[in-house]
């Protein structure tokens, strides 16, 4: 477990996977991202790398060959290799092995940076093509923020704000829970979404139209807020398995690329905003998250 540090805030990072387990406040104790009981979701906020999501019929084409993957891909299943920067910033490495080339024929090299600045914790996500044909990838987010910061408060005490927002588009889903072309209509109070069972009720709210790249967990009792900005990414996802469980979190995920659609073929090119790069190009692709505490 790698550990970041300020006078505010404590972060964890565990090299397997290269997740963050932990971004605890110093001020009172409150710990911000959720502690993985797998009894509702074992992770807090594993790396999708280098798919997002889900496949049709689990696999994807490159020039005609079919290749099975993982679902979010194998970077959130892997160790990677952590080298310290300094007491606030840490880096972790993943390569292909024999393992990734039976699911992903590039070689690569994906860098991702934890920077602790105040209360703000930026992840950058560095990717190199190390092929000699054009490589395609993809690279999310999936963290999980704890609800429930204060005694004596309810999950439906909560809520998404996304600031100027009025209404939300969120993809709708076909009869297999693949991507449709068709949106639906969400109206929002003051830009705010409230949590409540209803939210999920589809598995994960999918947006590919939001007029803004910041979105905020907040409470009607307290002032505490965590906000995540991800203006690098263009699509974005808010899940929880709470109309299952009775678990007090939210995933906040920001998103290079949307999970399959039902309506498209296994081509990976084909995929909405899967992301290429040429032999030996390379592309940086962050979002932060700050706790107002």
């Amino acid at each position: 477990m790698q550990i970041l540090e300020n006078q505010d805030f404590r972060v964890e990072i565990n090299e397997f996977g290269a997740e963050l387990s932990s971004f605890r406040s110093k001020k009172d104790g409150t710990e911000y991202v959720w502690k993985g009981d797998p009894a509702a979701w074992k992770r807090h906020a594993p790396i999708l790398f280098p798919i997002v999501g889900r496949l049709k019929d689990k696999k994807y084409t490159v020039g005609g060959k079919a290749y099975e993957i993982t679902q979010h891909g194998f970077g959130r299943d892997l160790a990677w290799q952590a080298s310290r920067v300094s007491d606030t910033c840490v880096e972790f490495l993943l390569t292909q092995n024999e393992y990734t080339k039976q699911m992903y024929p590039w070689d690569f090299a994906c860098t991702v940076r934890f920077t602790l600045d105040g209360a703000t914790l930026k992840k950058e996500h560095f990717t190199v093509n190390e092929s000699d044909t054009d490589m395609y990838y993809e690279v999310g987010g999936h963290d999980a923020y704890s609800l429930c910061w204060l005694p004596g408060e309810a999950i439906t005490d909560y809520y998404v704000e996304f600031e100027g927002v009025e209404v939300l588009h969120p993809i709708l889903t076909d009869e297999n829970v693949y991507l449709s072309k068709e949106h639906g209509d969400l109206p929002l109070e003051n830009g705010c979404l409230p949590i409540t069972r209803e939210t999920f009720k589809d598995d994960a709210m999918i947006l590919d139209e939001l007029p803004v790249r910041r979105a905020s967990i907040a409470c009607r009792k307290n002032g505490k807020r965590v906000t995540m900005e991800f203006s690098d990414l263009p699509y974005f996802a808010l899940w929880s398995p709470y109309k299952d469980f009775d678990v007090p979190f939210v995933c906040l995920e920001p998103w290079s690329t949307l999970p399959d659609g039902g309506y498209l073929d296994h081509a990976i090119e084909n995929k909405i905003g899967v992301r290429v790069l040429r032999p030996g190009q390379s592309e940086t692709l962050s979002f932060s998250t700050t706790i107002t505490d």
